[in-house]
């Protein structure tokens, strides 16, 4: 990253911040049968990713959720490869303001859907993807513990140095299956 960027990717960081200076109000954890719609923002930066991305949509479709997923595309076009769906989106440098942050305006129906759970399947630490997990609208999220992660996330997860996403997943599903039983 050039030094210009760092810049702007700093500024966007600081105008993040103030924009959403309180961070997220904390909300009762919910259990998983009460949670019926799900965001899932990643990194689509490789097929690896992508493919664990979509074993996790699959697990929780199966488990009668509705699953909608927001990529986000480390490039200045969307790859070939990449192909939009129904529940499906992503976003890539050609979204971005020059601050590194997501432009709203350009971003699909991901951002105006009101979520049960957002779950931040990620451990990279990109402005666009902490942005779009703070621009998100849901009733609860559950994000990677990361050094430098801003305050978007209701609940943390610490997976230590096991940086897999299948793990993070895991999880967080395991947590709202047991926190607040019937």
């Amino acid at each position: 990253m050039n030094w210009i960027n760092q810049i702007r990717t700093r500024i966007g960081r600081y105008m993040l911040k103030s924009a959403h200076k309180n961070g997220r109000s904390s909300n009762a954890i919910p259990h998983f049968d009460q949670i019926h719609e799900i965001g899932l923002i990643y990194f689509a930066g490789n097929k690896t990713n992508e493919e664990n991305i979509n074993r996790i949509a699959h697990y929780l479709r199966e488990q009668g959720k509705k699953v909608w997923m927001m990529g986000y595309v480390d490039a200045p076009t969307l790859p070939h490869t990449k192909k939009f769906h129904i529940s499906s989106e992503y976003f890539w440098k050609e979204k971005l303001t020059p601050f590194n942050l997501p432009d709203t305006t350009k971003i699909g129906n991901f951002l105006s859907h009101r979520f049960d759970l957002i779950m931040n399947l990620y451990f990279e630490n990109e402005l666009p993807l902490q942005a779009i997990s703070t621009y998100a609208k849901s009733a609860y999220a559950m994000g990677a513990q990361m050094p430098e992660g801003l305050s978007y996330n209701d609940s943390i997860i610490d997976t230590g140095l096991n940086h897999d996403l299948q793990n993070l997943a895991t999880q967080m599903i395991h947590y709202l299956k047991v926190i607040n039983q019937k």
